[in-house]
């Protein structure tokens, strides 16, 4: 068995996003390192930190960008000692071993955000590769919490929790009938 595939299947989260999680916990994502390796570049360097090489834990979890919006994140939500830290080999390592920690009834939440934000830095990857425009981590952060309001609108109400912590209202009112 793949290691996180159980926590991906009960995850709450657009299927494209889902689809991309599974991507990863087979790593199959198309990283600077795996088209170095199939001799489709020269150049693996990260995207995101010019630092390392680009696999996509790095990506994910171990690149400085990476790492500095999840601690923004994790921080808002008063769950900071959960963020990843450079000795992490493994996204789905990390995502199991940290959702233990955190009581189980927010559990869903961290996994829907696990594959939220995931889905946010591939893209930012992809928009620096392909379009040449990059976002600084502020961005970053306005760009996550927007897209959690997106999320909680469709449906995905699991991370809401995030949309409130970054400091946004979804919009959403409950109404008791009597």
């Amino acid at each position: 068995s793949i290691p996180g595939a159980k926590i991906l299947s009960k995850t709450r989260a657009p299927g494209k996003c889902k689809f991309f999680g599974w991507l990863v916990l087979h790593d199959r994502c198309w990283t600077s390192a795996r088209r170095r390796r199939h001799n489709l570049q020269t150049d693996d360097s990260c995207a995101l930190c010019c630092q390392e090489s680009e696999t996509i834990t790095h990506l994910l979890v171990g690149c400085s960008l990476a790492r500095e919006i999840w601690h923004a994140v994790l921080l808002r939500l008063h769950w900071q000692q959960l963020a990843p830290g450079s000795n992490i080999f493994c996204l789905a390592d990390w995502w199991s071993s940290a959702r233990k920690l955190i009581p189980k009834i927010d559990r869903r939440s961290f996994d829907s955000m696990v594959i939220l934000i995931s889905w946010i830095l591939w893209n930012e990857r992809n928009r620096r590769v392909f379009d040449h425009q990059v976002r600084t981590s502020r961005q970053l952060l306005d760009f996550i919490t927007d897209e959690a309001v997106q999320w909680v609108l469709a449906g995905y109400s699991q991370v809401e929790k995030l949309a409130l912590a970054l400091g946004r209202h979804t919009g959403r009112t409950f109404v008791n009938v009597i």
